[in-house]
């Protein structure tokens, strides 16, 4: 997917290096395929070690807070008599029944025959593993929160329910609880849908109801202006989704959905699917999609794993931007959350002095109206109309988009022709941000580099105390770019709000320590040190030579500098950081060939 002539992704760990260096594709230069005169070695080392830290941090903060909720009867009963339903309004649920409906659509999924022995995975554990994945979307978003999670994951449902794939909802008001639905016989005649097993279709759930976790409330071109640190680990390829995927894996492994990811027990196909569905979520790539799965309807018969990729990225990405799809009173509650996160980014570009990357409707129905228009006739009603020719049922689904976009229409229609002098194009006005508090608690890597906290804070004599902060009401402008760290993981009470030193210029090598506590530097070091003695001092280094590393089994470890090491594997189920590397020159296919991964080996008994 992300191929481009000649030029190939490079990955972010020193494996993909090594095979950048050593294979003749791409650029050739630096860790991700930039000149080093841009970014040096040692930054990149110390961004990297902290996108390991920030997500292991991220992920053990709610942890201990994530217990299985008590459920009770008539709660149960109302998610099941609505969640069939297309006019799902997830936006108009009491805080409590959003986890109860998102629950309530994974025990439907159990209910189809073999899904829980094939999967190895309890209601139980997705109870508990559900709860903690709410708790790292960002609830300060208006539309990138775990509200839109659950309508993305209710439309999946519709979809393959309208299909006859999963079972409807309203099984579960069965008695008995046998879990024995079947799909019909005329999914079986639909080479489309035949090839998604109950594997396949676990992870296209759990794909979308994990696809955003962790969105910050901006976009990848915002990271990208801003040059934040993510969007500098993943060269500006889908940086947002490659952190959600990497949070995803983390929360799997907490709560007994690593079996999944298990090389032995078919977990590099899942982990492989799941990777490439969740990324498809990436706008940017969204004309090559349309491209591929055109392929695909020209040639059904395709290999069966790249059919239940094309398949699972269609059926997700309708899901995604199905909100013009829902019934008009539900596309606007949506398409207006939109929009007040687009204000919100928009704000904090003026700000930074950064093109904006985003339009607001800044209150102009028109405007809001025209961008309706837009989407909807070059993006949402164009996927569903092909994606209908391979899934019939979604045939109705793209007729709502098309009714939609007549109610935009007339809507302008009569904006344009009301009595009233010509009307001048509204210019964008923006109110001033007045606080920095919704920013802070974003995932940290995703912000400026203006933002991130800075080790040498101290040497100032600054006041950085855990207990020190800012009122939420402070003026922007005079706030120096403070940033809140989420708790290490073995000090739950270490979060702190840290005062912002000016960013150190880069020259002859010499780089500022980002560091949210001893374990960064001391891991920043062990990045560096490994680097400096293996990647940069081989050039001649080739995957042919490489050698089997250990594996650790364990999914729940402290987190030490001293534990931190280099191997090479084909598991990467283990490293909650590094993505698999997509088109490996030679071996385009197989995106977990080789795949080296920084291993986090666990403390022996007396350590």
């Amino acid at each position: 997917m992300y191929e481009t002539g000649p030029i190939r992704r490079k990955s972010v760990d020193t494996g993909g290096l090594a095979l950048a260096l050593a294979a003749g594709h791409g650029c050739g230069s630096g860790w991700g395929g930039w000149d080093e005169d841009n970014i040096s070695e040692a930054i990149y080392a110390e961004f990297l070690s902290d996108m390991y830290t920030q997500t292991q941090s991220t992920v053990n903060h709610h942890l201990a807070t994530c217990t299985s909720p008590e459920i009770l009867n008539e709660t149960r009963i109302r998610a099941i008599e609505n969640l069939d339903s297309w006019n799902f309004e997830p936006s108009k649920l009491p805080e409590e029944e959003v986890l109860v409906c998102t629950i309530t659509l994974f025990e439907a999924l159990l209910s189809k025959e073999g899904m829980e022995d094939e999967t190895g995975v309890s209601l139980a554990q997705l109870t508990t593993f559900l709860s903690h994945l709410r708790e790292i979307y960002r609830r300060q978003n208006s539309y990138h929160n775990f509200r839109h999670a659950l309508d993305v994951l209710q439309a999946v449902h519709v979809f393959l329910y309208s299909a006859g794939v999963v079972p409807p909802v309203s099984i579960l008001m069965l008695r008995g609880g046998a879990k024995t639905w079947r799909p019909g016989k005329s999914v079986q005649s639909n080479p489309y849908l035949s090839c998604l097993g109950n594997q396949e279709l676990f992870a296209l759930y759990i794909a979308a109801i994990g696809h955003d976790v962790g969105h910050p409330g901006f976009t990848n071109n915002f990271m990208k202006n801003a040059q934040t640190p993510l969007s500098v680990v993943y060269d500006n390829k889908s940086a947002l989704e490659q952190m959600h995927y990497t949070l995803l894996l983390s929360i799997m492994h907490h709560h007994g959905l690593g079996v999944l990811l298990d090389p032995s027990k078919r977990g590099t196909s899942f982990r492989r699917l799941l990777y490439k569905t969740l990324l498809a979520t990436d706008m940017s790539v969204h004309h090559e999609f349309m491209s591929n799965f055109q392929s695909l309807l020209n040639e059904p018969l395709l290999d069966t794993s790249k059919r239940q990729v094309l398949v699972c990225q269609a059926l997700i990405k309708c899901a995604d931007i199905s909100n013009p799809g829902r019934p008009h009173s539900v596309s606007k509650q949506w398409a207006n959350a939109l929009m007040d996160e687009w204000t919100r980014q928009a704000q904090l570009e003026r700000h930074l002095h950064l093109p904006t990357s985003v339009t607001p409707s800044n209150n102009d129905p028109i405007v809001e109206a025209n961008s309706q228009v837009f989407f909807i006739s070059n993006f949402t009603h164009p996927l569903f109309a092909l994606v209908a020719a391979a899934v019939p049922q979604l045939t109705r689904f793209a007729t709502h988009c098309q009714e939609n976009l007549g109610i935009w229409q007339r809507r302008i229609a009569q904006l344009t022709n009301r009595s009233t002098p010509k009307r001048q194009p509204s210019k964008l006005t923006l109110g001033p941000l007045t606080t920095t508090s919704d920013f802070m608690t974003a995932f940290p890597l995703t912000l400026p580099r203006l933002f991130l906290n800075e080790e040498q804070h101290s040497e100032s004599g600054s006041d950085s105390r855990p207990g020190s902060s800012l009122s939420s009401a402070a003026p922007f402008d005079q706030i120096s770019s403070p940033c809140i760290f989420p708790p290490s993981p073995s000090n739950p009470s270490s979060a702190t709000l840290a005062p912002n030193r000016p960013d150190t210029a880069m020259s002859n090598g010499n780089h500022s320590t980002r560091s949210t506590n001893t374990n960064v530097s001391d891991s920043s070091t062990a990045i560096r040190a490994a680097y400096k003695a293996s990647v940069r001092k081989k050039k001649s280094f080739h995957r042919s030579s490489w050698t089997q590393g250990p594996v650790s089994t364990r999914e729940n470890f402290p987190i030490g500098a001293h534990q931190l090491k280099y191997s090479t594997t084909a598991d990467t189920s283990l490293s909650p950081l590094i993505s698999p590397i997509p088109n490996l020159p030679g071996k385009s296919d197989d995106l977990d060939h080789l795949n080296p991964v920084l291993h986090v080996i666990p403390p022996t008994s007396g350590s």
